[in-house]
């Protein structure tokens, strides 16, 4: 029973949930003493991270060795835990850069078709304020000529029918009766 039960403690897999709770650091950090300490990474049959007794020494003592150098304590207040989820400072800031990158295509992209929509617009505002000059000369020529049509009518109103077939000319004065 003896030897069984140490093989279990020595071939106990920790998560790396387990490891950020005992070391007190976040995954990337994870990731860093990983490197230091040369440890690969390992899988289980259901395809999960894992670590052995042996990596989390090596992590242990590497963490201790190069606290000051890798590693930056995480605080609890930056640290949402949602589900198996964590959220860290990091992973936030890495999560607004990408959605900075995304609005920054949209707009590019919508910029770009409005570009294109609009690239002949110059054209018509142009077309646009030469007919509305032309309108205006027109409007002000149908004024002339009506005030010409009213004395042409009043020039002909001032003929008076006399006997055969002739037409006298009558003048403001002379039109009294």
């Amino acid at each position: 029973m003896g030897i069984s039960t140490v093989e279990k403690i020595e071939s106990k897999e920790f998560s790396p949930k387990e490891i950020r709770e005992m070391l007190g650091i976040d995954n990337s950090q994870i990731q860093e003493l990983c490197k230091v300490a040369d440890i690969k990474l390992k899988r289980n049959e259901r395809g999960l991270t894992y670590f052995t007794q042996d990596d989390v020494t090596n992590l242990k003592s590497a963490s201790e060795g190069n606290k000051t150098k890798y590693m930056t304590p995480v605080p609890s207040k930056n640290v949402i835990h949602k589900g198996t989820n964590t959220i860290t400072s990091g992973s936030i800031v890495q999560l607004v850069e990408t959605l900075r990158n995304i609005e920054k295509s949209m707009t590019d992209k919508v910029s770009a078709v409005l570009d294109e929509k609009l690239d002949g617009m110059d054209d018509v505002v142009m077309e646009l304020i030469r007919v509305k000059t032309e309108n205006e000369t027109m409007r002000y020529k149908i004024n002339e000529l009506n005030k010409e049509n009213y004395k042409l009518k009043k020039e002909v109103n001032s003929f008076k029918k006399v006997p055969f077939g002739f037409y006298a000319k009558t003048t403001p004065e002379t039109n009294m009766f």
